[in-house]
């Protein structure tokens, strides 16, 4: 089975896949742990897959004779002309193929009947999304956030981060808000705090009141405002260090802050937000370091004010820009 080209749907049918969220073995985690390390961009598929099986609280229930009766003659009534009827209903294994069945239908059904609300936002887009909750969330651009249905509902309220956001968390009724990446799990009650997932590691900026951030086995960390927190594997320690947190902001106002970055960083965020790319013919200016700020709202014009700071010449190509 090719699992890596699964998505969440597919995870939730999957007859394997379930045995091991519901009845997880030595054998199961072993096989699904080293999938995930060999396939990091299918874990947030894996764990929202997850979280809908679980939802589902399966049981086992006492069968009426009544029901029992009613299945066995609609299935010998859908066959013209058995050849040999075998009293099938009796065996155990055939009830567990049927409770199989039953899971993976009643999986499908939920995933469509309750499946999560996507924000996008293309290069250069910055999106303002009002939650459920009352919570708001500030989309950087070409970034992506699914979150779960009926959010204000729920105690426990989830929401999916690939890129960056700003996060304004409304306080409902001491319902927790958790925000998921590939790297960690930040758990928030009611603060405002930046995370940006970009280039394989998850930053936490945290602006005002407390989050806790979780990272499987590792020592969770309660951070406090002006904290930035840094994962870059789920295997190693969180990072820790002290920051000016509106430094971290200005990108919702599409400008971006150059103070004590390198051109190499800066390059980073315009190929990360923007989608634009820019060449040097001289490698060494990519050590350079930078300060001010810098308005993106014209990627022409940041262009030609880039240049400027550089004291370089530049001309527009088919991948992008090259810089003399």
């Amino acid at each position: 089975m090719n699992y890596s080209v699964f998505d969440v749907q597919e995870f939730c049918e999957d007859a394997d896949f379930i045995r091991w969220v519901i009845s997880p073995t030595d054998e199961l985690n072993q096989f699904w742990n080293t999938f995930l390390i060999a396939n990091p961009s299918k874990s947030k598929d894996i764990q929202i897959a997850r979280e809908y099986i679980k939802t589902l609280h399966f049981q086992e229930v006492e069968v009426e004779q009544e029901d029992l009766t009613r299945l066995r003659n609609r299935i010998w009534g859908d066959i013209e002309k058995p050849v040999v009827k075998i009293n099938w209903w009796k065996n155990p294994r055939y009830w567990s193929a049927a409770a199989a069945i039953f899971v993976i239908t009643s999986v499908g059904i939920y995933w469509r009947n309750n499946q999560p609300t996507m924000y996008e936002t293309a290069f250069g887009q910055i999106k303002k999304i009002s939650l459920e909750d009352g919570s708001v969330v500030t989309l950087n651009a070409h970034s992506s956030l699914r979150v779960a249905e009926n959010l204000d509902e729920l105690q426990v309220r989830e929401v999916w981060l690939d890129g960056e956001a700003y996060f304004d968390i409304a306080k409902l009724k001491g319902a927790k808000f958790i925000v998921h990446t590939t790297e960690a799990e930040i758990e928030v009650l009611g603060t405002e705090f930046n995370v940006n997932t970009r280039r394989k590691k998850t930053k936490v900026i945290l602006h005002e009141g407390k989050v806790k951030l979780s990272v499987d086995s590792i020592r969770a960390v309660v951070m406090k405002p002006g904290d930035m927190a840094t994962v870059v594997d789920r295997r190693k320690a969180i990072e820790l260090k002290i920051v000016q947190p509106e430094q971290y902001e200005y990108w919702k106002q599409s400008i971006i802050v150059l103070n004590d970055k390198s051109v190499s960083e800066v390059l980073e965020i315009l190929e990360d937000n923007y989608g634009i790319s820019i060449q040097f013919e001289n490698p060494i200016i990519l050590n350079k370091k930078l300060s001010g700020k810098l308005s993106i709202k014209s990627s022409e014009e940041f262009i030609q004010n880039f240049a400027t700071i550089l004291d370089a010449e530049y001309e527009k190509t088919e991948k992008g820009y090259f810089f003399r």
